[in-house]
Protein backbone atom coordinates (compact mmCIF):
# COMPACT_ATOMS: atom_id res chain seq x y z
CA UNK A 1 0.00 0.00 0.00
CA UNK A 2 1.40 3.59 -1.01
CA UNK A 3 2.19 5.89 1.73
CA UNK A 4 -0.40 8.66 1.90
CA UNK A 5 2.75 11.17 3.15
CA UNK A 6 6.29 10.01 2.66
CA UNK A 7 9.57 12.86 3.90
CA UNK A 8 13.22 12.26 4.76
CA UNK A 9 13.64 12.54 8.24
CA UNK A 10 16.20 12.00 10.89
CA UNK A 11 14.74 10.09 13.64
CA UNK A 12 15.30 8.87 17.10
CA UNK A 13 13.46 6.88 19.40
CA UNK A 14 13.79 7.13 23.67
CA UNK A 15 16.80 9.47 23.42
CA UNK A 16 18.61 6.59 21.29
CA UNK A 17 21.14 7.03 18.18
CA UNK A 18 19.73 9.31 15.62
CA UNK A 19 19.12 7.51 12.41
CA UNK A 20 18.75 9.04 8.86
CA UNK A 21 16.01 7.96 6.70
CA UNK A 22 12.28 8.30 6.30
CA UNK A 23 8.92 8.15 7.37
CA UNK A 24 5.87 7.12 5.64
CA UNK A 25 2.58 8.26 7.39
CA UNK A 26 -0.28 4.77 6.39
CA UNK A 27 -3.77 4.86 7.45
CA UNK A 28 -3.03 3.05 10.11
CA UNK A 29 0.23 5.22 11.56
CA UNK A 30 3.39 6.19 10.73
CA UNK A 31 6.73 3.70 9.64
CA UNK A 32 9.90 4.52 10.54
CA UNK A 33 13.04 3.28 8.21
CA UNK A 34 16.46 4.65 8.97
CA UNK A 35 20.69 3.50 9.58
CA UNK A 36 22.47 1.80 7.08
CA UNK A 37 22.56 -1.43 5.23
CA UNK A 38 24.78 -3.10 7.44
CA UNK A 39 22.67 -1.68 10.63
CA UNK A 40 19.05 -1.04 9.28
CA UNK A 41 16.46 0.35 11.66
CA UNK A 42 12.68 0.99 11.46
CA UNK A 43 9.99 1.47 13.90
CA UNK A 44 5.96 1.06 13.36
CA UNK A 45 3.79 3.59 15.46
CA UNK A 46 -0.10 2.93 15.56
CA UNK A 47 -1.87 6.12 15.59
CA UNK A 48 -3.63 4.31 18.17
CA UNK A 49 -0.59 4.50 20.81
CA UNK A 50 0.34 7.74 20.04
CA UNK A 51 -0.98 9.93 23.21
CA UNK A 52 0.39 13.20 21.88
CA UNK A 53 2.08 15.34 19.18
CA UNK A 54 3.75 18.49 19.07
CA UNK A 55 7.06 21.00 17.92
CA UNK A 56 9.46 20.21 20.69
CA UNK A 57 11.32 23.65 20.65
CA UNK A 58 12.88 22.53 24.44
CA UNK A 59 16.92 21.68 23.74
CA UNK A 60 16.01 18.09 25.31
CA UNK A 61 13.31 17.96 22.17
CA UNK A 62 15.52 18.98 19.76
CA UNK A 63 17.58 16.37 17.41
CA UNK A 64 20.81 17.53 16.18
CA UNK A 65 20.25 20.46 17.43
CA UNK A 66 16.98 21.22 15.45
CA UNK A 67 13.45 21.65 16.29
CA UNK A 68 12.17 17.92 15.89
CA UNK A 69 8.40 16.52 16.05
CA UNK A 70 8.10 14.71 19.30
CA UNK A 71 5.37 11.73 19.79
CA UNK A 72 4.85 10.78 23.37
CA UNK A 73 3.42 7.16 22.78
CA UNK A 74 1.16 5.54 25.24
CA UNK A 75 3.64 3.34 27.19
CA UNK A 76 5.70 6.11 27.58
CA UNK A 77 7.91 5.81 24.59
CA UNK A 78 9.03 8.85 23.28
CA UNK A 79 9.92 9.03 19.19
CA UNK A 80 11.33 12.43 17.54
CA UNK A 81 12.38 13.54 13.93
CA UNK A 82 13.12 16.20 12.04
CA UNK A 83 12.51 16.80 8.39
CA UNK A 84 14.71 17.74 5.69
CA UNK A 85 14.92 18.54 2.28
CA UNK A 86 10.78 19.72 2.37
CA UNK A 87 10.24 22.94 3.49
CA UNK A 88 7.23 22.56 5.93
CA UNK A 89 7.12 19.17 5.84
CA UNK A 90 6.62 19.14 9.38
CA UNK A 91 3.92 21.62 9.78
CA UNK A 92 2.08 19.16 7.17
CA UNK A 93 2.97 16.39 8.93
CA UNK A 94 2.03 17.26 12.61
CA UNK A 95 -1.69 18.21 10.67
CA UNK A 96 -2.00 15.05 8.97
CA UNK A 97 -1.46 13.39 12.74
CA UNK A 98 -3.40 15.47 14.58
CA UNK A 99 -6.55 14.48 11.87
CA UNK A 100 -5.69 10.98 11.96
CA UNK A 101 -5.80 11.44 16.01
CA UNK A 102 -9.02 13.23 15.98
CA UNK A 103 -10.41 10.80 13.20
CA UNK A 104 -9.38 7.63 15.20
CA UNK A 105 -10.81 9.31 18.68
CA UNK A 106 -14.27 10.48 17.37
CA UNK A 107 -14.35 6.75 15.60
CA UNK A 108 -14.21 5.08 18.93
CA UNK A 109 -16.66 7.47 20.43
CA UNK A 110 -19.11 5.87 17.86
Amino acid sequence: MAAELSIPVLWTADDGPVFPGRLDVHPAGLHLDGGSRGDPHSLDVPFAAIASIRIGRADADRVNGRRAVVLELDDERRVSFVGFDRPGALHELVHHVERRLHETASAGLA
